[in-house]
């Protein structure tokens, strides 16, 4: 059995494909298994190459990524798809379009002075795509007919977080006052899309501001609150720095920087953004909001982390808790990548594990 990820890679530029097949020949636990130069040549050759995975580049002539993606999905929904995407507005929202139709991800084309960096950059990208990609692979080929002999002590965490839910939502968490008055929100792959099915059920009236990091590059998290402002009656925003917190609003962190909360000199909160290096490999970082969160704000504060692949926030969420806050994440069954939310998990700082589906109406429940 060949346990590489097979790998098809789809753009219409001779150059980028030969990028793209050095990428992977550089990534231990992938193959190439051929190249597409458009959408329709793409179809055909899934159909007889049948690859694990499609390296999707965003805007094509003719048939482009969105809807050679469309077409993947309808007929072979169990194949992959990372979006190749360009730093523009049309390809921003184009592949924001995408992650809704079930892309797993997207990597933005490198700004390099040459294409060696552009290659190392696209490794280093791609490289935890495909390690997930071939861990749902074996998942696959080794799944039996479920024995159901678990027992709570030997259970998994997804059976776990599952009776955790039916101990605590019996006893509705409520800060001190009876209220909440932040919300800060943690998510990385599969985020536009969870983001997408949580922020239209919120609470039109909400009572308190919601700040999120999403791992995005930049342009991309501009997109983003663009769409979710016209799905929700809340305004939703990409943060720019110096905006006071508001309730009601919905403030998203800029794609490439840290977004942090700061103490206003008139006794009120507002947002600061700023360049300092990466922190868990990710620039915002969901553990940089956190604790600045932590070290600022004297109110009542819910975290809640969501789909994502890694650890960040688990740090963060600590430091909240050490003054009080509540923590919410995501089930395993409803993420795309239990990363984040079972690391929050795992160190035992989840007050609940909640589906995505029952996710908004848990939130309005804790800031009535």
């Amino acid at each position: 059995m060949n346990d590489k990820v097979k790998v098809l890679v789809v753009d219409d530029s001779i150059s980028y494909r030969q990028i793209l097949m050095s990428v992977i020949d550089k990534i231990a636990d992938a193959e190439c298994i051929g190249t597409a130069a458009s959408g329709q040549i793409a179809i055909r050759k899934i159909n007889m190459l049948e690859p694990d995975l499609v390296l999707l580049d965003v805007v094509m002539p003719d048939m482009d990524g969105v809807e050679t993606l469309r077409q993947i999905k309808q007929q072979h929904p169990a194949i992959e798809a990372i979006m190749i995407s360009s730093f523009d507005l049309k390809s921003s929202r184009e592949t924001l379009r995408s992650l809704q139709i079930g892309a797993l991800d997207f990597v933005a084309k490198p700004k390099v002075s040459s294409p060696e960096q552009g290659i190392a950059e696209l490794v280093n990208y791609l490289q935890p795509l495909i390690s997930l990609v071939q861990t749902k692979k074996y998942a696959l080929l080794s799944r039996t007919p479920p024995l159901r002999t678990e027992t709570l002590q030997t259970a998994t965490p997804t059976l776990v977080a599952r009776q955790r839910i039916v101990e605590t939502t019996a006893q509705p968490l409520r800060s001190r006052k009876g209220k909440i008055d932040l919300i800060v929100i943690g998510v990385s792959t599969g985020g536009p899309k969870a983001l997408d099915q949580l922020i239209p059920k919120l609470n039109p009236a909400m009572p308190c501001p919601i700040i999120i990091v999403q791992h995005m590059p930049p342009m991309f998290t501009e997109s983003l609150a663009k769409k979710l402002n016209e799905e929700t009656p809340l305004q939703v925003s990409e943060a720019k720095g110096g905006e006071k917190l508001l309730p009601g609003r919905i403030y998203i962190a800029p794609g490439g920087k840290h977004l942090v909360l700061r103490s206003h000199l008139d006794g009120d909160y507002c947002l600061a953004v700023n360049e300092t290096p990466p922190v868990n490999n990710c620039r915002p970082s969901v553990d940089v909001l956190f604790r600045s969160v932590a070290a600022t704000f004297n109110g009542n504060i819910l975290a809640v982390v969501m789909t994502g692949m890694g650890r960040d926030g688990t740090e963060g969420v600590r430091m909240l808790k050490r003054n009080g806050a509540k923590c919410l994440v995501q089930d395993q069954d409803s993420s795309v990548v239990w990363g984040m939310p079972g690391s929050v998990f795992e160190a035992g700082l989840a007050d609940e594990v909640v589906s995505l589906n029952e996710l908004g109406n848990r939130i309005n429940q804790l800031t009535l």
